[in-house]
């Protein structure tokens, strides 16, 4: 134990001397030297000593200054770009950075027109990076989704098989953890993308094929049941369709909210003339989600002009959390554990640990003093950006309450009206047959196993779920579903 102390304290001393020694290169450079490309060498001497969100003020002054970019700025560029992201990177105006192609520039520009929704000229842009380079595989993932926003299918199914295919090379080679789950993360993207191009071409099997690739450990996978669930219902399995949505009421899923979940788990019942279930799933909508829209209401109209409130309340404290609507709670935690916000949230403790170590530095001067103001800029932006990405997410979530509650309001005049056909239509010494399920009604593959847990819940059999129900429809209920 003596000897694990003694080794942290020399690590951190040995750290804490290659930052003063790194400060003091970057200072005096900052100090003495008078040449168009200072700006340039003190970013070069920050990234060299590990000091990526200080060093990206340096480089943006100097590509505002000078439109030359060398190799060695160009490896600068990109180190900070995987590092950093590229959400505080090179904040300059588009104009400037169009007239730079190397690859670093081309992805920040082309994720910035991209999330503007200036599709063409994002494509144009992104198309710049070889692919042969890295950023390759995000570029393909971008340019996939813009030419399937504009139904160019077979186009985007090609961009996302070469992203698979780059990225599950970049996964296997990988030597870092943190590097193969990026990559990881980047291969079920393009997967995911990949299905829900092949349900928009109504090749529903194929599309359910490649959703068995993603691994249910995958943050990705409480997601695409959702996608395989309206798989299943569009091949008339409604079964299946009801399996994978109540896999939603699992404990393990608990802070997941999926309102469409309950539309598809009705419109299930409704196909199979179950009209009671399907009402009951309809009744519970309202029931369950309209006091949770108007809590998110309540908390986003009390704190719209701010821009921590809701990056706090992931920092919040136990107690604090505790005493939150538990809907909230639960909404906060499932946006947590999204791929994006944890990149983010990543890039903002990286900032907030580079400005301590600059806090701790022994010479304080105007350019240490200089750091730490830059920086304390940089973590109020990202901080506002993530702030803002929660509270569109809440906002989003609220819409889609609204648009689900359209829709059930409509099924359930439909329902009601065949509720009331069928009194009509049915004598009343008729015996109805309700049997509420078997096996025989299941539809599964020669691949896909058979359990009967009498009710037990396995944890390991999440979305393989199917009822059993059969369906209740007469000859002119089946025409007229």
């Amino acid at each position: 134990m003596k000897y694990l102390a003694t080794t942290f304290l020399l690590a951190s001393l040995v750290m804490g001397n290659y930052a003063n020694a790194t400060a003091k290169a970057a200072f005096d450079i900052f100090q003495n030297d008078k040449s168009k490309e200072k700006n340039k060498k003190i970013a070069h001497e920050l990234i060299d000593g590990g000091f990526y969100f200080s060093a990206i003020p340096y480089i943006n002054t100097y590509l505002d200054e000078s439109n030359q970019i060398d190799a060695q700025l160009e490896n600068d560029i990109e180190t900070l770009v995987i590092k950093t992201g590229t959400m505080a990177v090179l904040n300059l105006e588009e104009k400037k950075l169009e007239k730079y192609s190397i690859p670093s520039i081309s992805l920040i520009l082309g994720t910035r027109l991209f999330n503007k929704e200036q599709y063409e000229k994002a494509y144009e842009i992104l198309s710049r990076i070889p692919e042969t380079h890295k950023f390759s595989i995000e570029a393909n993932l971008m340019k996939g989704t813009i030419r399937n926003l504009q139904r160019k299918h077979i186009e985007a199914l090609n961009l996302y098989s070469l992203c698979t295919q780059k990225a599950a090379a970049q996964e296997n080679a990988a030597n870092g953890e943190k590097l193969k789950r990026y990559y990881t993360y980047l291969r079920e993207n393009c997967i995911i993308r990949t299905a829900r191009v092949k349900i928009e071409d109504k090749k529903f099997d194929e599309a359910l094929e490649l959703y068995e690739q993603i691994d249910k450990r995958s943050y990705k996978w409480p997601y695409i049941l959702m996608d395989k669930a309206w798989a299943n219902y569009y091949l008339k399995d409604y079964n299946r369709a009801i399996g994978l949505t109540v896999t939603y009421k699992s404990p393990l899923l608990e802070s997941y909210f999926f309102p469409e979940a309950e539309v598809l788990t009705a419109l299930s019942y409704y196909n199979l003339c179950l009209w009671d279930d399907s009402l009951k799933v309809v009744d519970h909508f309202y029931e369950y989600y309209q006091p949770k829209a108007d809590a998110l209401k309540d908390i986003l109209a009390k704190n719209k002009k701010s821009d921590t409130y809701f990056l706090d309340l992931y920092y919040a404290d136990s107690k604090t959390r505790e005493n939150l609507n538990p809907f909230i709670r639960n909404l906060i935690t499932q946006t947590r554990k999204q791929v994006k916000f944890s990149l983010d949230l990543a890039s903002l403790k990286a900032a907030k640990d580079e400005l301590a170590l600059i806090k701790k530095l022994k010479n304080k001067n105007d350019f240490t003093n200089g750091l730490e103001a830059n920086l304390d800029s940089t973590i109020a932006f990202i901080s506002a950006k993530i702030n803002y990405y929660i509270k569109k997410e809440i906002f989003s979530f609220i819409n889609e309450i609204h648009k689900h509650s359209y829709s059930m309001f409509n099924l359930k005049l439909e329902l009601l009206s065949k509720k009331r056909d069928e009194i009509y239509n049915t004598k009343l010494d008729t015996k109805v047959d309700r049997d509420r399920g078997s096996e025989n009604n299941v539809n599964r593959k020669v691949t896909q196993y058979f359990f009967d847990f009498n009710g037990s819940f396995w944890a390991d059999e999440l979305g393989d779920y199917s009822f059993g129900l059969k369906s209740q429809c007469t000859g002119a209920n089946k025409e007229q579903n």
